[in-house]
């Protein structure tokens, strides 16, 4: 229970006491009035009076005030009866009695409603005592005075006490309101992540609690160098695209004193003159976005009235701001923690992908597309280092014309990425356009280009290339983002190296595959070359059919490679001049096994094993090892087998001359759709006719089967 109503409550119980007094000293003295018939009505109006007051004591507050405002002019009209009936009874005068609604009513309304009552009720004592014959000399004269006096000193000093209590409570009950406001909101500036989210809540948040016409929020840039309305009320989008540099008017004074300001009358102010007039703002609110060391921005709220705010509004929006700053700090902590999540997701997905390419083209290409994405630029290159000629050259770019990619080599200690190379650190630029240190300025222009960060290629001590990061809008890059980007320029340079001695590797292992094949070849004068021989035909045939680069090169190593497994075989059986007995040829069947067998232990030659394994399968099923009948054959080895077939029947073997280059091809043209796919021999007779198979001769010469045909004239 407040102060006013514990006031309100003791004037109650006191004017009860009292009547109830009066009530017994009527009852007592009953015998010594003359008018004694009197006496039953006024003690009945009296007791009537008091269960009335009981009544009304309980009824709900919001009709209280009606109810005690029409009854007392009733307890007045008491008060007079019972003051004109008793002027003759020796009891106790009951003048006093006319203070009783006078402080009710004070207590209740205030001073000023207060005084009115006492004019009332002093002048309804002069009326009474007048009636009764009380007013004779200077005496009474001077009592009346006194007791007049009473009445309103009566309602000064309860409608004081009723004010300052009224007060207090009022006050009470604001910070009653502010606390809760505060906590409502701190559960809802809690409930986000979204630092725009954050804002809007703010704008909101103000809103309701101080009420205010026009608020907006306006947020610091990342390089603090201007301010921005992020979060607006009261007026249109239009009107809130407002962008002030951070010093500007009252706004820039209280970023910088970081301390909360009200301004009761805006014609004094100097701070953004032209929205204040357009909005009719007359007085305004400023606070801080603070939190510790951090400012984050300014709330400004304005009202259309001078002086239309109070200091507790200023402490309620300023309390309010500091919670919002709390909550973009940690909006900003968890946006920068998912960033940090992002970054290294992307590292890991870089190094995966890096990794795991081994064409030094598609490492690089990788490598600036990836770049691109972790750190939202416009464009990326990577240049490497010509050790012998201390040059860089592009080697892979997104998002640069033909122009730029050919503009010339860059000496080491010339522009910015020689300058890197030369110093071995990253060097960022703000803007290339303008700064000496960049050797191409017209040609960033032409190219939409700003700023740019470049940061080398490093294996351990030595640097190989550089890497490129180029934006179209000036940016100042992060120490953290510069130690990103070179993290990834780390690991950009080990994918490049590794690439690089995987070249060197496959060519060490094409010349290992070349000179095992040539081993196996050179077991059997019938089969030296054969390999080879395979192979050409095999790679004319797959180009032909439109397989992809790396599927040729497939076919290439397995046609090479294809007859391995005969390293397992015995040589008799090899050089045997006669057909396999059914022993010997289940042995020889057996070769495709070995071959895979010895291939799986590389990792390499994993893709060609297939091929190898299913060469003598044949077209109608009757193949071995598996028997796999047509599509299920893989296509390498489809093709492997017609250019193997016809490389044997072109060739001595043991057991037989070579047959004639044209009883070869009809013998192809019989086998297709039996033992041959009919698609593969199709386009190896459109080879033959094109003059695109040549058969080397035994004196060394090469002649494409065309030719040869034709001189025979059978072609």
């Amino acid at each position: 229970m407040d102060l006013k109503r514990k006031l309100i409550l003791f004037v109650r119980i006191i004017r009860v006491v009292v009547y109830l007094y009066i009530l017994v000293q009527l009852l007592v003295a009953r015998q010594d009035f003359e008018q004694s018939r009197l006496i039953p009505v006024v003690a009945g109006m009296g007791v009537f009076y008091v269960i009335i007051d009981q009544i009304v004591f309980r009824v709900p507050e919001k009709r209280f005030r009606l109810a005690c405002l029409s009854l007392l002019p009733f307890e007045m009209f008491l008060i007079s009866l019972l003051v004109y009936y008793t002027r003759s009874a020796p009891i106790a005068e009951f003048d006093f009695l006319y203070a009783l609604p006078v402080v009710n009513m004070a207590m209740w309304f205030g001073i000023r409603e207060g005084l009115a009552f006492g004019l009332l009720g002093s002048s309804l004592y002069l009326l009474t005592a007048g009636l009764s014959g009380r007013i004779s000399g200077l005496e009474s004269l001077g009592m009346i005075f006194s007791r007049c006096g009473f009445y309103m000193l009566s309602a000064l000093v309860t409608g004081y006490m009723s004010e300052f209590a009224e007060r207090e409570s009022r006050e009470k009950a604001q910070r009653m309101v502010e606390l809760t406001a505060l906590s409502g909101f701190a559960t809802l500036f809690d409930s986000t992540l979204s630092e725009e989210k954050v804002y809007q809540n703010l704008c909101e948040a103000i809103s309701r609690s101080i009420n205010p016409d026009v608020v907006l929020v306006f947020r610091l840039d990342a390089e603090g160098d201007r301010l921005s309305v992020v979060a607006w009320e009261g007026v249109s989008s239009g009107e809130a695209a407002i962008v002030l540099p951070r010093d500007y008017g009252l706004v820039g004074k209280v970023l910088d004193g970081r301390e909360p300001m009200m301004v009761r009358d805006t014609d004094l102010e100097w701070g953004y003159r032209q929205f204040l007039e357009t909005h009719r703002i007359r007085s305004a609110l400023y606070a801080p976005l603070k939190w510790r060391d951090d400012v984050y921005g300014v709330v400004f709220a304005g009202n259309h009235l001078k002086d239309s705010f109070t200091e507790n509004d200023l402490n309620l929006m300023s309390a309010l701001s500091v919670q919002a700053a709390v909550a973009v700090h940690n909006s900003r902590l968890y946006a920068d923690l998912q960033n940090r999540i992002g970054e290294l997701h992307a590292i890991f997905e870089i190094d995966k992908a890096i990794t795991s390419a081994i064409d030094l083209e598609s490492v690089l290409q990788q490598i600036v597309q990836m770049s691109l994405v972790l750190l939202d630029a416009k464009t990326s290159s990577i240049m490497l280092l010509d050790e012998e000629k201390q040059e860089l050259v592009i080697a892979a770019a997104h998002g640069l014309s033909d122009e730029y990619l050919n503009k010339g080599a860059i000496k080491v200690g010339e522009s910015v990425a020689g300058r890197v190379i030369q110093e071995g650190r990253p060097i960022a630029v703000r803007d290339i356009r303008s700064d000496p240190l960049h050797a191409y300025p017209e040609h960033a222009r032409r190219e939409g280009l700003c700023s740019l960060l470049s940061v080398p290629l490093s294996l351990k001590d030595r640097v190989i290339g550089v890497l490129n990061l180029y934006t179209g809008e000036p940016r100042s890059f992060t120490p953290h983002e510069i130690n990103l980007f070179t993290s990834l320029a780390s690991q950009a340079a080990i994918a490049i190296e590794n690439a690089r001695l995987f070249e060197s590797l496959e060519e060490i292992y094409i010349e290992v595959i070349t000179a095992l094949a040539n081993a196996i070849d050179a077991r059997d004068a019938y089969t030296h070359g054969h390999s080879n021989r395979v192979m050409e035909y095999s790679v004319a045939l797959a180009e032909a059919m439109g397989l992809s680069p790396e599927e040729v090169d497939v076919v290439r190593h397995a046609s090479i490679l294809h007859d391995v497994g005969k390293i397992g075989i015995r040589e008799k059986i090899l050089k045997k001049p006669g057909l396999l007995n059914e022993e010997e040829r289940r042995e020889m069947e057996y070769h495709p096994f070995i071959g895979t067998r010895i291939l799986q232990s590389v990792r390499l030659l994993e893709p060609v094993m297939p091929l190898v394994y299913h060469h003598h399968e044949r077209y109608d099923g009757t193949g071995y090892p598996d028997g796999l009948k047509g599509e299920e054959i893989p296509l390498g080895s489809r093709i492997i087998a017609v250019a193997d077939a016809f490389e044997s029947m072109t060739s001595d073997r043991p057991y037989r001359k070579a047959l004639p280059l044209e009883e070869a091809l009809a013998e192809l043209r019989r086998g297709a759709g039996r033992q041959f796919d009919p698609r593969v021999v199709e386009v190896f007779l459109k080879l033959v006719e094109e003059g695109k198979i040549s058969v080397r001769w035994s004196d060394g010469r090469v002649i494409p089967i065309s030719e040869h045909l034709g001189k025979a004239g059978l072609s």
